[in-house]
C-alpha cells in the first residue's frame, strides 16, 4: 500500500502562515492611518480572534499529518504499533 500524501495539507498549513502572515503587516499599516473608534471596534470585534482561530487550524492541520504519518508506518510494518 502506498503512503498517503500529505503534500496538500501541508502545503495549506503553509499558505495559510503565508497569507495571514501578510494580512497582519496589511492590518498594520492601515491600522497606522484609521484611528477612530470605528476602527477600534473593527479590530475588537473581527480580528481580535483571528490569530488565536487560525494558529488551532495549523495546530489541527500539524495533529493530523502527524497522525496520517503514523498510520502509514503501522500499515507498513504492524510491529510499530507496538512500539
Amino acid at each position: 500500500m502506498r503512503p498517503f500524501g500529505t503534500g496538500t495539507i501541508q502545503e495549506t498549513q503553509n499558505q495559510l502562515r503565508h497569507e495571514f502572515s501578510e494580512f497582519a503587516e496589511q492590518w498594520q499599516r492601515t491600522k497606522s492611518v484609521w484611528r477612530d473608534e470605528p476602527a477600534r471596534q473593527f479590530e475588537e470585534q473581527c480580528l481580535a480572534d483571528l490569530a488565536p482561530t487560525l494558529n488551532r487550524v495549523s495546530s489541527a492541520l500539524q495533529t493530523l499529518v502527524d497522525a496520517i504519518h503514523q498510520a502509514d508506518r503501522v500499515l507498513k510494518d504492524p510491529e510499530e504499533m507496538s512500539e
